[in-house]
Order: structure tokens, then sequence, then C-alpha cells
């Protein structure tokens, strides 16, 4: 009996669902292609029932818009980071040559951080920076770089380095 029981479900779920009538219902997919910041977007125009109690009528459609990226002017860039490291007793003295496009023509000043505290302010247009840090073996500092203004605060990526 147990053999029997799979196949009996199948059976009777054919014959119920093919008793159902059931309108089907499509779609159309229209690509768009062009100057997007953020590539190609698809449009899809999708049915929408307006009149639910009517089933002859050809539904209306709706579109569904690309949703576009802003990228933040006032975001400063890593345009070169680099350092070199003298070896000491318990690590090194590692010179981190830090410098950054200046994307914003509104910025009040610039913050540099080392691994999230603020180590020096710079005024506007400022785009580089070099500090000098004792890094314990086996350890590494981060740093990014932020324009900021009374308005708002835009930072670069945070790079991390250490000396082996």
């Amino acid at each position: 009996m147990k053999t029997f029981k799979f196949p009996s479900i199948a059976l009777a779920l054919v014959a119920v669902l093919s008793a159902c009538s059931l309108q089907s219902q499509s779609s159309t997919l229209t690509q768009i292609t062009g100057q997007n910041p953020a590539g190609t977007a698809a449009l899809s125009t999708l049915p929408i029932n307006a009149t639910p109690a009517s089933t002859t009528d050809t539904p209306p459609t709706a579109i569904a818009s690309p949703v576009l990226m802003t990228i933040v002017p006032n975001t400063p860039t890593w345009s070169v980071y680099n350092y070199t490291c003298v070896l000491a007793t318990g690590g090194a003295n590692m010179t981190m040559n830090l410098a950054w496009k200046d994307r914003s023509n509104s910025e009040e000043g610039y913050r540099v951080y080392r691994d999230k505290q603020v180590i020096a302010t710079l005024p506007a247009n400022s785009t580089a920076y070099v500090d000098v840090v004792f890094v314990v073996t086996g350890e590494k500092v981060s740093y990014s770089v932020e324009a900021f203004s009374q308005n708002w605060r835009f930072s670069t990526p945070t790079v991390s380095y250490g000396c082996q």
C-alpha cells in the first residue's frame, strides 16, 4: 500500500488542477540602456487589476522605474598612500604618506584619522599628510581622511598597514 500512496496523491493533484480554470497573466520586459552610472537598468511592465469584479477588461500596466545611485561629489578619494618602516626594538617606526583628491569646493577642512582617532585637522583644499608612528610587531595601523563642513562629513575608505 505504501508504494501507491505517492502516485495516488499525484493523480489527485493533477485532477484538481486540471479542473481549475486559471487565467494566465503576462508581463513584458523592456531593456533600457544608456548613460547610467549604475549600469543598465531593466524596465518591467507589470499587470495590475484595476477592476477586480471584471475579468474581461484588459488590465492597465504600471512601469517600475530604475533606481539611480548618486555619487556624492564631496567624498575625498585616495590618490596615493604608501609607507616605509624602520625597524626598532619591539616593532618599527612607520612613516605613512597619505594623499587624496579634493573633490569638494565647499569643505571647511579635512580630518585625518589613525585607528579611528583624529590625529590632524587640516585646512580646506588640503590633499596630503605624513604621519610617523611606532607600530608594535604584528600590529596594524588604520587611516582614513574625512572632508567636513558644518552640514556634512564624507570619508575615504579605511586603509590598514603594519610593519613586518
